[in-house]
């Protein structure tokens, strides 16, 4: 019985780092706006406005970071994806090749 071995579909994992491409620029994009957000001052008074608007804004600003970081982790996957698909696509070259080359000498066996 012979195996056909494990297949990696490069293709596949070249797909996935493209999807996780778009959700990183979505996470950016959601974190620029979430950084961007203030709170209104007028809504409870100057006062306690300001207090509400001060909170509000250093709660947006920790979001974005968050989202920010979060979107560069997922950038950091989708190269590392990618870089594996190539990784394996040449490996299975490389291996194929070799398989090939030994190949070559057994027409010049002669069996006694």
């Amino acid at each position: 019985m012979v195996s056909d071995g494990i297949k990696t579909q490069y293709d596949a994992l070249r797909t996935f780092a493209t999807h996780l491409d778009t959700v990183e620029e979505a996470l950016q994009k959601s974190g620029d706006m979430v950084g961007s957000c203030v709170g209104d001052p007028g809504i409870f008074g100057i006062t306690g406005g300001q207090l509400y608007g001060a909170g509000a804004s250093m709660h947006c600003a920790k979001a974005r970071d968050h989202l920010h970081d979060y979107s560069a982790k997922v950038k950091d996957f989708s190269e590392k994806v990618r870089d594996s698909a190539q990784k394996y696509q040449e490996g299975d070259k490389d291996a194929e090749d070799s398989i090939m080359s030994a190949a070559k000498g057994l027409g010049e066996v002669k069996v006694k």
